[in-house]
């Protein structure tokens, strides 16, 4: 497992260096043989995240500017694509960007007072990394219209009723729940756990009948790898499996 955490002062705004850095991060993490599983979190105590850094707001307004929600969209573009799985661990804002980037991670594990929202409309914008998209998709399109038009936060725990989060949990214990998860899937193989998570991704909205065939075709590519035989042989000789790496 490793962490990947956001850090500046005073609530982790997602400036583009910030961006930049969490991107240079999983590219170097997506190779890396030591790392099977990326835990992302925020520093200090206020938050994962306030989202994008308004203070770069204004450059968005001259011509031919990138108004890709300031390379949010990209950077979760890039955090759903990467091979290997990632919890988010939220505490505190998990606001706008940090949301949309939320998003795009396979396992999210929130605070029941957190507050998550997407808070663009009141600056007369939208969530333009991805939050219109990926939002209705997780909670439906009613509850998202509601947090987008509104703008207005909700709670750890209310996000856990919609589906948003997988799990709320006290505050103190946000960051050892994700923790815990993260260690249970860095013991799986690595392999398996890269063929499953592009099958997930690369099927969500096929129609059932080519999912099906996708999985079959997985479950082939498996099967002749040395993980499965390995993790068959340790299961029926009772002992923990000694996985061989992503091959």
């Amino acid at each position: 497992m490793t962490t990947i955490t956001i850090d500046r002062p005073p609530v982790n705004a997602m400036s583009r260096a910030v961006v930049a850095a969490l991107e240079t991060a999983l590219e170097t993490l997506a190779t890396d043989p030591a790392t099977g599983v990326a835990l992302l979190r925020g520093a200090g105590p206020r938050g994962l995240s306030a989202g994008a850094d308004i203070s770069e707001f204004p450059a968005l307004l001259e011509p031919n500017a990138d108004a890709r929600g300031e390379g949010i969209q990209r950077l979760a573009d890039r955090v759903e694509a990467f091979p290997k799985p990632i919890i988010v661990a939220i505490h505190g804002f998990c606001m706008g960007g940090a949301l949309e980037i939320a998003l795009a991670c396979d396992i999210r594990i929130a605070a029941e007072d957190a507050r998550i929202g997407l808070p663009e409309i009141r600056i007369g914008i939208l969530p333009g990394g991805g939050g219109t998209q990926r939002l209705p998709r997780v909670v439906g399109p009613g509850r998202a219209r509601l947090m987008i038009f509104s703008g207005e936060p909700i709670t750890g725990r209310r996000a856990a009723e919609w589906g948003l989060v997988e799990e709320a949990v006290a505050p103190a214990e946000v960051f050892d729940t994700a923790a815990a998860i993260a260690r249970t899937l860095a013991a799986q193989s690595s392999h398996a756990l890269a063929v499953i998570k592009a099958l997930l991704r690369e099927t969500s909205a096929a129609p059932l009948r080519d999912g099906l065939r996708a999985e079959t075709a997985g479950l082939a590519r498996l099967l002749a790898h040395p993980d499965a035989r390995e993790g068959i042989a340790a299961f029926l000789g009772k002992r923990e499996p000694r996985w061989g790496g992503a091959g």
